[in-house]
């Protein structure tokens, strides 16, 4: 399997990128990491999509979702008293 490297378009402060592989069954999978400031923040594990198209679709709507629930938990604490990470203690 040939590996192709893809960048996602995120928002401004976001890095995406994908590295994506043809399976031998015809499908297409890849797994994506983003980066929040340089920092990686989460790696998305895409599996077994029908075109290269539609796995980069996939890659693009998770990682969005991903920024979206990032942004107002770094915001605001659980308690309203400054930032968190997610899935920190």
């Amino acid at each position: 399997m040939d590996t192709v490297r893809f960048d996602i378009h995120v928002p401004e402060g976001w890095a995406c990128w994908m590295d994506l592989a043809r399976t031998p069954h015809g499908t297409y999978a890849g797994l994506a990491e983003l980066r929040h400031q340089g920092i990686a923040r989460c790696a998305l594990v895409i599996t077994r999509q029908l075109s290269r198209e539609a796995a980069l679709q996939r890659a693009t709507v998770r990682a969005d979702h991903f920024v979206r629930q990032w942004v107002p938990q770094r915001s605001q604490g659980v308690d309203g008293s400054g930032p968190t990470v997610p899935g920190g203690a």
